[in-house]
C-alpha cells in the first residue's frame, strides 16, 4: 500500500481573511483582463465594491462564476456571463452583428444539419474493408469529436441567439452522441476481435484470481469494455470542471476551523481537527471549510465517476486530506508477490498493493453511506468502490451516469462472486445484477427512448435484430444527420455482420440518398447507390437523376463509371419514364407545327438522357427514331426536327466505332442497321419538310411593286425619287426570282430524294427486322407522307411553271420499280391526275396517248 505523508497541521499558518480577500480580488481581477476591451463597457478598475462584503459572501459570489455545471458540457461556461454581470454590463450592449453575418449563419446551418460529416464519412467509408471496420469506426468518432469542438467553440460566440444557440446546442448534443455510440461500437468490436488470451497468472492473491477470471470469461471483459467507454466519456467532461476546488494554504486542510479555534472564537464548530471529529462530535466544519470540502468530494467524485482514481487520490494529498486518499485506497485487490515463490528473493516491500481487508473495507463503506449527515456525493464516491448501487443513484443526473452505476456495480459483484468472501455484509448479495437485468432496467427509464441512448443499450447487449427494428422505426422521421449516422452504423454492421445482412439497410440508404440529393450531394448519391442491389440502385437513380441539371448530367456519368453503376440502364429508365408520364398526361398546350407544346418539350428534352456516354448512342439513335415516328404520325413537324436537333452529327459514326471496340470484323446487328437507314430516311425527309418550308416563305415575300400616282401637281424631285424606287424594285425582283429558281430546284431536289429513296424506297428496312409495332409505323408513315409529298412537289413545279417535269413525276409514281402508287388511295390518285392533266396540255402533251408511236 502506498504511504502518504502529511505535514502536521500546525506547522502551516492560519489563512488570514485579508488574505483571502486579496486572493478573491486577484482572481476576479485576472477574469476581468480575460474579457475583451470592446466588451467592457464603462470599465473601472475594480475594487471592493459593496457587492464584496463579508469574506463569505466574497467567497459566494465568487463561487457563483467558477463553478461550472459539469452535467451539461453543452452549457456556455458561466464565467463569462457573469463577469459581465458584475462588471455591470448589460448582454445588449455586445455587439451582435455577427449573428446578421451570412457566412456565420451558413457556418452554423452547415453544422447543424451535419453537412461537414457527409463528404468525410463517405471518403472515409469507400476505402472500407472486413480487416478495417476498426479504423472506419475511430474515423468516424475522429470526425465527429472535431465537428464537435469547433461547434462548442461557436457556441460561445452565438449565446446571445437564442435561435442559433439552440441550434448549435442541438447539434452538439446529437454529435457527441454519436461519437459516443461510435466509441461504443469500436470497442465491443475490439473485444470481439481480442482472441488472445494473457498468460494464466498462477498467484493466488484477490488480483491473481480476478487476472484468471478477466482470461477465462468473455462476459466479464465485454462488461469492462462497457464500464471503460463510459469512463472515457466521462473523463472527457473533466476539463469542464473548475481546475482549483478549495481555496488554502499549501495542504492544509481545515484551515479556516482551525483558525477559528486557534482564536478562540466562539463558534458552534468541532473542537478538534481530527478526521473523525464532524461525525463524533456531531458538529459542523467552519462554513467556508464546509463549502471547500463539498466541492473537493463533488470533484473526487467525478474522477472516480471518470475512471481516474489516482487523480482522486492525488486530488486529496494536494487538498491536504492525506487520510482521505488513503481510505480510498483501500478498494485495490491485495497482490503480494512475495507469497507466490518463497524461494525467489523477496521483491521489495513497495511492490506489495491492494487491501488484504478489503472486505472489512467494504463493510464499513456499506455502513457509511447509510449513514446520516454525509453528502449524496460521498454516499456515492464511497458506494462506487463498494459496489452499493443504492448509494450511486441519487448522484447520477443523466442516462449515462445511471448507466455506469449499473455497471459499476454490476463489475464488482462479478468480482466479489469469484472471490467469495464471507466478510461482505448480507445486503450486498440481496440484489444480484446481471447484464439483462441491467437492459432491462434501463430500458425502462425515459431517456431510453432517445434514439442514441436506445441503439447504445441494443449494442451492449448485442441485440442486433433491435437495432433493425430501432432504425425501422426512426429513419422516416430522421433528419439528414441521423439519416447519415442510421445508414453507415447499419453498413458497418452488415461488415461485421456478412451473414446478417441487416434488412433495414436498403430502406436506410433510399432515405439517405433521397436527402443527400437535396444537398446536391451527387457523388455521394451515386456512391452510396452503387451499394444497393442492381435493379434497386437502377430504379433510385432514376428517381434522383431526373431533377439533374442538364450542366451536372456529364458528371453523374463519370461518377457512375467510378462506383460501377450502369448508368446506361438508369438514364434509359429514366428517359422511359419522362415519355410515358408527358404522353400519358393531358397536354394543354400548343400543337401546331409551327410551336412546341410543354409536355412535347419534355419528351423532346427526355432525348439527352441517352446522349451521356457514347456507349449509348445506338440505344439514342433508335429511340429518336421511334420519338420522330411518333411526332410525325400526330403531324408534329416542330418537335419532331427538334429531336433529330439532339442527336449529334457524328452518331452513325460512334455507332460503327463503339461497335467494332468488342467486335472486330462482325457487321452491326440487324436492328441497328435499319435504325441507320431510317435516322437517313427520317433526315431527308426532315430536310425536304424544311427547304419546302423555306421556299413557301420565299416566295410569299415577293417584293411589293412601289406606286406613285404621276399628277400635274408632282414634283421633279418626286418623280425622280419614284424612278429610283422602280429601278430598285426590278433589282430587287431580279434577285427574288433567281433566288426563287434555286430554292426551288432545292426543294425538288429533296423532295425527289424522298419519293425515289435509294435501295428499296423511303422508310423500308435493308434487312427484315422483328419489331412488328415499328413496321406498322413506317408503313402508315410512307402511306402518310409520300402522297403529300408527291403533292407538294407538284404544286412547287407548277408554280413554278415547270409542267414537264410535272409529267415526268408520274412516270416515278406509276413505275413498277418504285411501286409508289400502291400507297395513294383513289381520293389522292384523283386529285394527282387532275394536276397531272392540267400541266400535260399546258405543255402541249396529249395526256390521253400513252405509249403511242409517231
Amino acid at each position: 500500500m502506498t504511504e502518504y505523508t502529511c505535514t502536521p497541521i500546525q506547522d502551516k499558518p492560519a489563512l488570514k481573511y485579508v488574505d483571502r480577500l486579496h486572493e478573491i480580488k486577484r482572481a476576479i481581477c485576472t477574469l476581468d483582463e480575460s474579457l475583451t476591451p470592446s466588451k467592457r463597457v464603462g470599465h473601472k478598475s475594480i475594487g471592493l465594491s459593496p457587492m464584496f462584503g463579508t469574506p463569505q459572501q466574497h467567497r459566494k459570489n465568487f463561487d457563483s462564476i467558477a463553478l461550472l455545471d459539469h452535467q451539461n458540457v453543452l452549457t456556455p461556461s458561466r464565467t463569462s456571463a457573469t463577469a459581465l454581470e458584475n462588471n455591470g454590463l448589460d448582454s445588449s450592449q455586445i455587439s451582435d452583428s455577427f449573428l446578421h453575418n451570412p457566412e456565420v449563419a451558413a457556418t452554423v446551418e452547415k453544422i447543424t444539419s451535419s453537412n461537414l460529416l457527409i463528404k468525410s464519412f463517405s471518403e472515409v467509408y469507400k476505402e472500407i474493408s472486413t480487416e478495417d471496420v476498426l479504423s472506419v469506426v475511430s474515423s468516424f468518432a475522429e470526425q465527429c469529436e472535431e465537428l464537435y469542438q469547433n461547434s462548442k467553440s461557436m457556441l460561445l460566440s452565438v449565446k446571445h441567439s437564442k435561435l442559433l444557440s439552440q441550434k448549435l446546442r442541438d447539434a452538439c448534443s446529437n454529435i457527441a452522441n454519436e461519437r459516443y455510440t461510435w466509441k461504443l461500437l469500436g470497442a465491443i468490436y475490439q473485444n470481439k476481435l481480442n482472441t488472445t488470451m494473457s498468460e494464466n497468472d498462477d498467484s493466488d492473491s484477490h488480483l491473481g484470481a480476478i487476472n484468471r477470471l478477466y482470461t477465462k470469461s468473455g462476459e466479464i471483459r465485454h462488461n469492462q469494455v462497457v464500464l471503460d467507454w463510459l469512463e472515457s466519456n466521462a473523463s472527457e467532461l473533466l476539463p469542464d470542471l473548475p481546475t482549483k476546488v478549495g481555496y488554502f494554504s499549501g495542504k492544509v486542510s481545515w484551515e479556516n476551523t482551525f483558525h477559528t479555534l486557534c482564536n478562540q472564537k466562539v463558534k458552534k464548530i468541532i473542537s478538534t481537527m481530527d478526521p473523525d471529529a464532524p461525525s463524533r462530535e456531531g458538529a459542523p466544519l467552519h462554513e467556508i471549510d464546509a463549502e471547500d470540502q463539498s466541492r473537493l468530494v463533488k470533484h473526487m467524485f467525478h474522477l472516480v465517476r471518470a475512471g481516474q482514481v489516482d487523480k482522486a487520490q492525488q486530488l486529496c494529498i494536494e487538498s491536504g486530506q492525506c487520510w482521505r486518499a488513503a481510505v480510498i485506497e483501500g478498494w485495490r485487490l491485495y497482490h503480494d508477490p512475495n507469497a507466490h515463490d518463497l524461494s525467489r528473493d523477496r521483491c521489495p516491500e513497495d511492490s506489495v498493493e491492494g487491501n488484504i481487508t478489503r472486505a472489512l473495507w467494504k463493510n464499513c463503506c456499506w455502513d457509511f453511506c447509510n449513514s446520516s449527515g454525509v453528502s449524496t456525493e460521498e454516499k456515492a464516491l464511497y458506494g462506487a468502490l463498494s459496489g452499493n448501487l443504492q448509494a450511486i443513484l441519487p448522484a447520477c443526473t443523466n442516462f449515462h451516469d445511471v448507466l455506469w452505476a449499473h455497471f459499476k456495480t454490476l463489475l464488482d459483484q462479478e468480482v466479489e462472486e469469484e472471490l467469495c468472501d464471507s466478510m461482505l455484509p448480507h445486503s450486498y448479495w440481496k440484489d444480484l445484477l446481471s447484464l439483462e437485468s441491467v437492459i432491462d432496467t434501463m430500458g425502462k427509464m425515459k431517456q431510453s427512448r432517445d434514439l442514441y441512448n436506445k441503439l447504445q443499450l441494443q449494442l451492449i447487449c448485442g441485440n442486433l435484430s433491435g437495432i433493425l427494428q430501432t432504425v425501422s422505426e426512426h429513419i422516416e422521421k430522421a433528419g439528414l444527420s441521423q439519416c447519415r449516422f442510421l445508414c453507415h452504423l447499419l453498413l458497418i454492421l452488415e461488415t461485421i455482420y456478412p451473414d446478417q445482412a441487416p434488412a433495414a439497410l436498403h430502406d436506410t440508404l433510399t432515405k439517405y440518398i433521397l436527402a443527400l440529393q437535396n444537398e446536391e450531394c451527387m457523388e455521394e448519391v451515386v456512391f452510396y447507390a452503387s451499394l444497393l442491389p442492381s435493379e434497386l440502385q437502377i430504379s433510385l437513380l432514376s428517381e434522383v437523376l431526373a431533377h439533374v441539371e442538364d450542366l451536372s448530367r456529364p458528371q453523374c456519368v463519370q461518377y457512375a463509371a467510378v462506383y460501377s453503376v450502369p448508368i446506361e440502364e438508369v438514364s434509359m429508365r429514366i428517359y422511359k419514364k419522362i415519355v410515358s408520364e408527358s404522353c400519358s398526361s393531358p397536354d394543354p398546350g400548343m400543337t401546331s407545327v409551327a410551336n412546341i407544346s410543354d409536355g412535347d418539350a419534355r419528351v423532346v428534352g427526355a432525348i439527352s438522357w441517352l446522349l451521356l456516354s457514347e456507349t449509348q448512342r445506338r440505344s439514342a439513335l433508335r429511340e429518336a427514331n421511334r420519338l420522330i415516328r411518333m411526332f410525325l404520325g400526330a403531324r408534329k413537324h416542330a418537335p419532331a426536327c427538334a429531336v433529330f436537333e439532339m442527336i449529334p452529327s457524328d452518331t452513325i459514326e460512334v455507332i460503327h466505332r463503339e461497335w467494332s471496340k468488342e467486335n472486330q470484323g462482325i457487321p452491326l446487328p440487324p436492328d441497328d442497321i435499319n435504325a441507320v437507314r431510317e435516322y437517313l430516311c427520317l433526315q431527308a425527309y426532315l430536310d425536304t419538310h424544311q427547304a419546302y418550308s423555306d421556299w413557301s416563305a420565299h416566295r410569299a415575300n415577293r417584293p411589293s411593286n412601289p406606286t406613285c400616282n404621276l399628277e400635274a401637281t408632282t414634283t421633279f424631285s418626286e418623280k425622280v425619287a419614284f424612278e429610283e424606287k422602280k429601278k430598285s424594285f426590278e433589282i430587287s425582283i431580279q434577285r427574288w426570282e433567281q433566288n426563287l429558281t434555286v430554292q426551288t430546284q432545292l426543294t425538288r431536289d429533296k423532295m425527289l430524294n424522298v419519293l425515289l429513296f435509294i435501295d428499296g424506297g423511303w422508310l423500308v428496312d435493308e434487312i427484315k427486322g422483328t419489331d412488328c409495332l415499328r413496321e406498322e409505323q413506317l408503313k402508315s408513315l410512307r402511306r402518310q407522307y409520300i402522297p403529300s409529298t408527291t403533292s407538294l412537289l407538284v404544286d412547287v413545279l407548277r408554280q413554278s411553271e415547270q409542267d414537264q417535269a410535272v409529267v415526268e413525276l408520274c412516270d416515278y409514281i406509276a413505275s413498277e420499280q418504285y411501286q409508289l402508287y400502291n400507297l395513294f388511295n383513289q381520293n389522292e390518285l384523283r386529285e394527282l391526275l387532275e394536276k397531272v392533266y392540267d400541266s400535260s396540255i399546258k405543255c402541249g402533251c396529249n395526256p390521253l396517248q400513252f405509249g403511242t408511236e409517231d
